[in-house]
């Protein structure tokens, strides 16, 4: 196949990223014409504006479907293959769940700019995780960001917001140094800067190919909010708004673990896989001890989600760790992220719609005794929580389990798998605690306290969404 049909074939496949890119920029363009009016103009123009970013999102979605694969997983700038699957389809499910949590809460002066930015950021995931050559790969990384820094500097206008969108402007840049430090490394040692050529090429690196790759993962942990790049994550979290934080928390996540496992592919050599693996498990165990020690000693809800959002990478860099040593398909670490974005999205939009309700969501003395004023969010955080801790008939339970079982799995090859798995499972331990802590408060009873009535139709949709996809999930592993 010649390089214009191959570009042509790489096009058609890419349809529903193209699809949501596009739509995005129309939508962002669409601020141009929409004018700020009465209360009214604000509650149709956001119903409009969500809607349409729906509609583009169902369509990518209808592509997506009747896409047809390729017998060849293309050898250009795009690759086809469960990675590239995976990645869209954890996208465009985050995508629906934050365009209902958006719905209600989108700040009502940029809304064409906000829903443009989510639906650009929700189809870059798909070309990170189709990449084949370090270019697309740094350049669907970047159309992540630099939306980001757009809807972190438009949620929220105060003093918070402000220093919530700085602090993720300058350290993005400080780790994209090292990513970009870390491919030029990997272009110069292999000469090619598609990956599979680099790939091919690792087994003869030795330690200049660990090293670059080193380089690459340092600049990839700030996107995953792994230590010890995570230090942005609770001032964003506590200076924006429940839903971008709910964003941040997901999709950058997904993002960079995609590129990880692009980057990494399961070509290591052994001599790179000795250094490269014991940088991933001390990376893994500082990620899950901070996030779960941090979280432990917070008053503060949303700085409690942050590190525990932190904790999470660690249990999926495991995954990661697993997945090199097993040579094998990224399914684990692809179900725990489905997981993941069910009940921590679900958890964001049960306390979006707490807030729009009226009540307190900054502390997690708060919740105290929210399940007699708002019983439905509190159902829906109580089946999120427990989903967090791992507890069975939920779908955390199979996403702790499988990751904790892959790292036992690969003892066989590295000895120091078996200990992380004891080192997980104590973390596991720590992080009920926090989470019992926060579900406890949900039913402190009290005659004190007003019922909240107000109901916003989309955040209830969205979490019951979560709520439901968290249980079946649990009877039905094999989908998620």
């Amino acid at each position: 196949m010649d390089t214009l049909e191959t570009l042509k074939s790489s096009l058609a496949l890419m349809a529903p990223a193209i699809t949501l890119i596009l739509g995005g920029s129309v939508v962002m363009a669409a601020s141009l014409v929409l004018k700020p009016g009465n209360a009214r103009d604000v509650h149709g123009q956001r119903t409009g504006m969500a809607i349409a970013s729906l509609a583009i999102l169902v369509l990518a979605a209808m592509l997506e479907l009747w896409r047809t694969m390729p017998s060849e997983l293309g050898q250009g700038l795009f690759r086809f293959d469960q990675t590239a699957l995976g990645s869209e389809r954890l996208a465009l499910l985050g995508g629906l769940i934050l365009i209902l949590m958006s719905w209600s809460t989108a700040p009502k002066a940029n809304l064409g700019e906000y829903y443009g930015c989510l639906l650009i950021i929700i189809g870059a995931i798909p070309v990170v995780g189709a990449s084949n050559d370090l270019v697309s790969l740094f350049l669907g990384l970047e159309l992540i960001s630099i939306p980001t820094y757009i809807m972190l500097g438009i949620s929220k206008g105060d003093n918070a917001g402000s220093e919530a969108t700085i602090k993720y402007f300058l350290l993005s840049a400080f780790a994209s140094g090292f990513f970009l430090l870390g491919i030029s490394y990997l272009y110069g040692f292999a000469g090619s800067t598609n990956l599979q050529v680099i790939q091919s090429s690792y087994a003869s690196g030795g330690r200049l190919i660990a090293f670059a790759v080193v380089l690459v993962m340092c600049g990839l942990a700030f996107r995953i909010t792994a230590v010890p790049f995570h230090f942005y994550a609770p001032d964003v979290f506590e200076g924006t708004s429940l839903t971008l934080a709910g964003i941040m928390s997901y999709l950058p996540k997904v993002a960079g673990f995609v590129a990880l496992i692009r980057v990494l592919g399961t070509g290591l050599g052994a001599e790179a896989i000795a250094i490269v693996a014991p940088v991933l498990f001390v990376c893994s165990a500082l990620t899950m001890l901070v996030g779960n020690f941090m979280a432990s000693a917070q008053s503060s809800l949303r700085r409690l989600l942050a590190y525990s959002s932190v904790a999470h990478t660690g249990y999926l860099l495991l995954a990661l760790t697993a997945l090199l040593h097993q040579n094998a398909e990224p399914n684990v670490l692809f179900s725990y992220l489905a997981a993941y974005a069910a009940m921590t999205l679900g958890f964001f939009a049960c306390l979006g719609e707490i807030e729009a309700a009226g009540g307190k969501t900054q502390l997690v003395g708060d919740l105290s005794g929210m399940f007699y004023r708002r019983p439905a969010a509190s159902i829906g955080m109580t089946v999120c929580l427990i989903s967090l801790i791992g507890l069975p008939l939920t779908a955390g339970f199979w996403a702790k389990f499988l990751v904790f079982m892959g790292t036992v799995a690969a003892g066989t090859k590295d000895p120091w798998s078996i200990a992380m798995a004891v080192l997980m499972a104590f973390n596991a331990v720590v992080a009920a605690g926090y989470y019992w802590r926060v579900l406890g408060k949900l039913f402190e009873k009290s005659d004190a306290y007003v019922p909240l009535r107000v109901f916003r139709p989309s955040l209830f949709m969205a979490y019951t969404i979560c709520v439901v996809l968290t249980l079946v999930w649990f009877f039905v592993p094999a989908v998620m």
